[in-house]
């Protein structure tokens, strides 16, 4: 939580200028002046507010390390363990410190950080007298700013216990402050997005790629309200959901206006098509050639993260039967698949297997082999993307962020503008169908939501006739399909107090295995070690690291 005042002038130009929401980040960065010479005229807050927003990039771990939190589940595993990403093979493996860095300390820094600039652009803003910014811009970057930093807020809200709250621009002497109660960090978060909210228009991505919308506000509302919902009056998850909380849910959902499912399950994921998408609600936006989405070098090219079996068993077959219960099911050799003698061929083709007859959402999410094609692109008949080695020990790789290539261009390509998405209109939906069920049971409502996410995937809609916990079950299983690799399993499984029960991960590669441990205290993380230090003791840890 560095709070050095020539630390964040020389950041806030960062990210690159921004004259309109249809051009952010578009063009290239001024150099950085110093704090006497700026904040002088309108284009410094375009130039700010974009640095702003450029605090999500910067913040990788919200952004594109995000895929890195299903390492932390059910769905994958790292086989790379350095702070890039995330040490969540570290994390997995109990080591969790308050000297531990990756997501422990990389969330909470970086958080900090984002805040602490969104607070100098308000606290300039609001003593700025010029005239050349209109009320109407004025209330338009106040919302922007308030939005970005419940956004920040709510990593820390969902990461760490208690956290400190402040929302005007530290000094040195400031700069620490001690900590606030989960209550007073969801009633701040809760107020910002709200205000936000209010000042905003129903505008979609397309009107604003990489903005704050009224709609994003809502959206962000309803998965706060949701966390919390499953939480006691201390703000700790329980897995049990308070009703009134959920049709507060309800509410954010239904006022998330303007949006629809793709019809196709890539659109939202590729980017020559990202700004005719419908779905898109926010996320961190890239620009190339500028800048690299490291999702697609880390996660793919680099099979950094791997896909496990167990996620590979959990998709349907076509029929919406589980696979090995379906007629549908076609049986693999497991001795040939888990055997390190066999012929890599072999292997590759009896892995293949195990895509036939499934959710289309599997194909279009992980990849079984080195070479995979992109069926239903247009202009891309006949392209393939390459791995230029296996996907990693466990034998399945990520592909959802892998993006297409013309028969003239090279098989792969580390910069990319494809932006991370990090709210859709699939989560909308099955936040819905979540909290309808919690709410008042199985009604039409809850049952139209998931059936549009399952229907848009090509599976048949759930049968009108589950009860509450069945539908509840199947509205958690759609959410892990759906939601592969974009970072939202590990803290609904946390919301759902289902972090214990997650299977004993054994991933072997010579020397090494790979084991989960689970202890209550890894609920939440520790404040880093190196802010405790700093603080002269206004700063505490968590009673559970101590």
């Amino acid at each position: 939580m560095k709070k050095r005042i020539l630390f964040y002038i020389g950041l806030i130009y960062v990210g690159l200028t921004v004259s309109s929401c249809s051009d952010f980040l578009q063009k290239d960065p001024p150099s950085s002046p110093s704090e006497s010479i700026f904040w002088q005229k309108k284009s410094d807050f375009d130039y700010a507010l974009t640095a702003c927003y450029s605090s999500i990039i910067d913040n990788g771990f919200t952004s594109d390390m995000g895929p890195c939190f299903d390492n932390l589940t059910d769905n994958a595993l790292c086989q790379f363990d350095d702070g890039w990403y995330g040490k969540t093979k570290t994390m997995i493996m109990g080591d969790i410190y308050s000297t531990t860095d990756g997501f422990v300390s990389g969330v909470f820094n970086g958080s900090f950080k984002a805040i602490s600039r969104c607070n100098l652009f308000m606290d300039k803003l609001n003593a700025y007298e010029g005239t050349d910014i209109s009320d109407t811009d004025r209330t338009y970057m106040i919302a922007q700013v308030k939005a970005l930093r419940a956004y920040f807020y709510h990593w820390l809200f969902f990461c760490y216990k208690e956290v400190p709250v402040f929302t005007n621009f530290l000094s040195l002497e400031e700069q620490y402050q001690p900590k606030a109660s989960r209550k007073e960090i969801y009633d701040q978060i809760m107020k910002d997005f709200s205000e936000a909210a209010a000042a905003l228009n129903d505008a979609t991505y397309m009107d604003a790629p990489g903005r704050f919308t009224k709609g994003a506000c809502y959206a962000y509302m309803a998965r706060v309200e949701m966390f919390n919902a499953y939480s006691d009056d201390n703000g700790i998850p329980t897995g049990i959901a308070k009703p009134e909380a959920m049709k507060k849910v309800i509410e954010y959902c239904e006022n998330v206006k303007g949006y629809a499912l793709d019809k196709s399950l890539r659109t939202a994921f590729i980017e020559s098509q990202q700004m005719s998408s419908t779905e898109m609600i926010f996320s961190a936006r890239y620009a190339a050639p500028d800048l690299t989405n490291s999702a697609n070098v880390a996660y793919c090219a680099w099979s950094c993260t791997m896909i496990q079996r167990n996620l590979v068993d959990a998709y349907e077959c076509t029929d919406g039967k589980a696979w090995g219960e379906s007629p549908l099911t076609v049986p693999v050799n497991e001795d040939l698949l888990t055997s390190p003698a066999a012929d890599k061929a072999a292997v590759r083709a009896e892995r293949e297997k195990l895509f036939i007859n499934r959710d289309a959402r599997m194909s279009a999410s992980i990849i079984p082999s080195t070479v995979y094609r992109f069926p239903e692109l247009p202009g891309y008949p006949d392209n393939a993307v390459i791995y230029d080695s296996e996907p990693g020990f466990t034998g399945f790789g990520v592909f959802r962020f892998i993006q297409p290539f013309t028969a003239d261009e090279k098989p792969y390509n580390s910069i990319v503008g494809a932006d991370f998405n990090l709210m859709r209109y699939a989560h909308v939906l099955l936040m819905l169908a979540e909290a309808e069920n919690e709410a008042n049971g199985p009604t039409a409502k809850a049952y139209d939501a998931i059936n549009q996410v399952r229907v848009r995937a090509g599976q048949p809609e759930l049968p009108q006739s589950l009860t509450k916990e069945q539908l509840r079950d199947r509205i958690r299983k759609e959410w892990r399909i759906e939601t592969v690799l974009e970072g939202w399993r590990y803290f609904q499984l946390k919301q759902w107090n289902e972090l214990k029960n997650v299977p004993v991960i054994v991933a072997q590669e010579k020397l090494y295995t790979v084991a989960a441990k689970y202890e209550d205290r890894f609920m939440f993380w520790p404040i880093p070690q190196a802010e405790i230090d700093k603080a002269n003791g206004l700063l505490v840890q968590d009673p559970a690291y101590k």
